[in-house]
């Protein structure tokens, strides 16, 4: 570490903790929050590297991956003890609320406004912050259900079907955590029995849209963070963690579509067919609107974003439907409404100094293709291989497109950035 070891004092007083080793568990601590709750790898690395170098600490290497990080601390000669710390993380989800603060906290402790003592404190405390409360979180899935039902070409009926199956979904996933069953086997259960909830209602006679009914159940669990993610890391040049994040997006869509898939293969045959509801846009970009607040209280977002990341996903919407309205293809729209949806939020980004983490990764849900993971879905149940290829593979180059335009605005906004500094330091 930094120096010999303290010896205990002559009064029975605990040793002093040497500098470096303090060091070394707040910048964890800190990369820990960040990490379990859903930032990006990049920005744990940054985040963890910037308070060691507030410290004046010389020599800082940091590693992480979406499962743990490594760190090591040390003086520029070559004689001196490193210190070293690999800390596994365990936890995860997805709380924008503590990515926030814990980058407003960095900010303060770089500009020297807190000891270590005192910022290791702050850290503790932003740990401890409580996500929503529950009846909160019961709320949002009631707008997500409703508000995504309608988005899907459902009705209002079909609204108020998916809002019983969501919930209870939902409430199924929060017992399942509560037992710390595997992630993906949770979610394939909440699927399975949400699925099962909407078919009984629809069966029941209960709303026209059964395949609406289910896309508004399902939304909470389409891999949004995953794939923002995945992309962020990817533009970054974190490899490995971004590869992890798109094999984890897949996981989590095989869970989605093995749960509904295997409920529906016990459906011998529906008493009548889906019917399409023609809401007028108006009505949908209200959806598209509230459905974005719903899971934008989900993921935990700061309160004073929520309608500024709503109006992003519903602009998004928007310019989806046009290009669909022009005639192009679904890929294009995805393309053409993610550009947007990142343009948009990197404008708000450096408008509210936040990250711009906060605004996409609810922004982007309206665009995520849930109908064409159930179309795939229905079309192997029903043994229409070549339907379900198709399907499918729209499904993946729309979520593609999603990704692909993430990666081109976030550099290319980087790239303004850079130049923009650039000149101001010759000017």
């Amino acid at each position: 570490m930094d120096g010999a070891e303290h010896s205990p004092q002559a009064d029975g007083q605990q040793a002093p903790v040497p500098t470096t080793k303090r060091v070394l568990l707040l910048a964890i601590k800190a990369g820990e929050i960040m990490l379990s709750s859903g930032a990006e790898i990049y920005r744990v690395e940054d985040a963890v590297t910037r308070i060691c170098q507030a410290c004046d600490i010389p020599y800082v290497e940091s590693y992480a991956t979406p499962s743990g990080i490594f760190l090591s601390l040390g003086q520029d000669d070559a004689t001196s003890e490193m210190g070293t710390i690999v800390k596994r993380v365990r936890r995860s989800g997805t709380d924008l609320e503590k990515v926030s603060r814990v980058n407003d906290f960095i900010k303060s402790f770089c500009a020297g406004e807190l000891s270590i003592d005192e910022a290791y404190g702050v850290l503790e405390e932003i740990d401890r912050t409580p996500q929503f409360t529950l009846p909160v979180r019961v709320g949002a899935i009631v707008l997500v259900a409703l508000f995504f039902t309608l988005l899907n070409r459902g009705g209002f009926v079909d609204g108020a079907c998916s809002i019983i199956a969501g919930t209870s979904a939902y409430l199924l996933t929060q017992v399942i955590e509560r037992l710390k069953i595997n992630r993906f086997i949770s979610i394939f259960t909440s699927c399975f029995c949400g699925t099962l909830i909407a078919v009984l209602l629809f069966v029941a006679g209960l709303g026209d849209s059964l395949s609406a009914i289910i896309i508004g159940t399902i939304t909470i669990y389409l891999p949004g963070v995953a794939i923002t993610n995945a992309a962020r890391d990817l533009l970054s040049g974190d490899l490995i963690s971004g590869v992890a994040r798109v094999a984890e997006s897949m996981l989590i869509a095989v869970a989605i579509a093995g749960g509904v898939g295997v409920m529906l293969g016990l459906v011998p045959v529906l008493p009548r067919a889906d019917v399409a509801a023609a809401l007028p846009p108006p009505v949908l970009f209200c959806a598209a609107f509230f459905g974005t607040v719903g899971i934008s209280l989900i993921v935990n977002i700061p309160r004073r974003y929520l309608l500024p990341a709503a109006l992003i996903a519903s602009c998004g919407w928007v310019l989806s439907r046009v290009v669909v309205s022009l005639g192009h293809s679904p890929i294009l729209a995805c393309f053409a409404a993610a550009c947007l949806v990142a343009l948009l939020a990197e404008i708000a980004t450096h408008t509210t100094n936040k990250t711009a983490t906060l605004f996409i990764i609810p922004a982007i849900f309206p665009l995520v293709p849930g109908i064409g993971l159930y179309n795939t879905m229905l079309n192997l149940i029903r043994g229409d291989l070549q339907m379900a290829a198709e399907s499918g593979s729209m499904a993946l180059f729309m979520a593609g497109g999603i990704a692909v335009a993430l990666l081109v605005v976030i550099s290319m906004t980087r790239l303004v950035v850079v130049v923009r500094n650039h000149i101001l330091r010759r000017s």
